[in-house]
């Protein structure tokens, strides 16, 4: 049986203006710097592994009972805000211009939940809140342009017009380059009462 690897995306709701802007900015820039496009979403834990796709969206589930259990229904019964303050750069192809999310302290808890739960707490790195724009290899100089040219591009007010409240966790197969990736479903965060 053949293990697959998984990453669980917080994403902007699809219909949202955040959602909107968003995207067209990470289509602006994928198209004119030749880079990956991706959906716009904040990583909340990479890698889960699972045997099938119904195996990880079973477990997803049962996270979010968890996390519901351990944070409170009163915290996450809403969702699951992620509130962008600053454009930043990162060292890694997935970091490489971002928006810093250090405010989103339930996505934070939830990332910390999610360790425990799949138990790779010493296997990651600790946790970046954030919001990728730009997946890329640039260094030095180069980077600090594209970063430049990426925050120009936002709008004045992207603090609040580029947060956004999270309701479900999707599950993507990250397996090989950004456009083999899969989305094979999403588990809303919602409880039904």
């Amino acid at each position: 049986m053949s293990v697959r690897k998984y990453s669980l995306w917080v994403c902007p709701p699809s219909h949202s203006p955040a959602h909107a802007l968003l995207d067209g900015v990470i289509s602006k820039f994928s198209s004119s710097l030749s880079t990956p496009r991706f959906p716009p979403h904040a990583t909340l834990v990479s890698p889960v592994y699972a045997a099938s796709d119904s195996s990880a969206i079973a477990q997803v589930t049962n996270y979010v009972k968890k996390l519901h259990e351990q944070l409170g229904t009163d915290i996450v019964g809403n969702g699951i805000p992620v509130c962008v303050q600053r454009v930043a750069t990162g060292i890694k192809f997935y970091q490489c211009v971002l928006l810093e999310a250090p405010g989103s302290d339930v996505l934070v808890a939830a990332n910390g939940v999610a360790r425990g739960h799949w138990g790779i707490n010493r296997d990651v790195p600790v946790f970046y809140a954030h919001v990728s724009l730009v997946y890329g290899e640039f260094e030095g100089e180069e980077l600090a342009r594209v970063a430049e040219r990426v925050g120009a591009g936002l709008p004045g007010d992207f603090e609040e017009s580029l947060s956004f409240v999270a309701t479900e966790i999707r599950v993507i197969e990250t397996v090989g380059s950004c456009d083999q990736w899969r989305d094979i479903g999403g588990v809303s965060i919602i409880l039904d009462k």
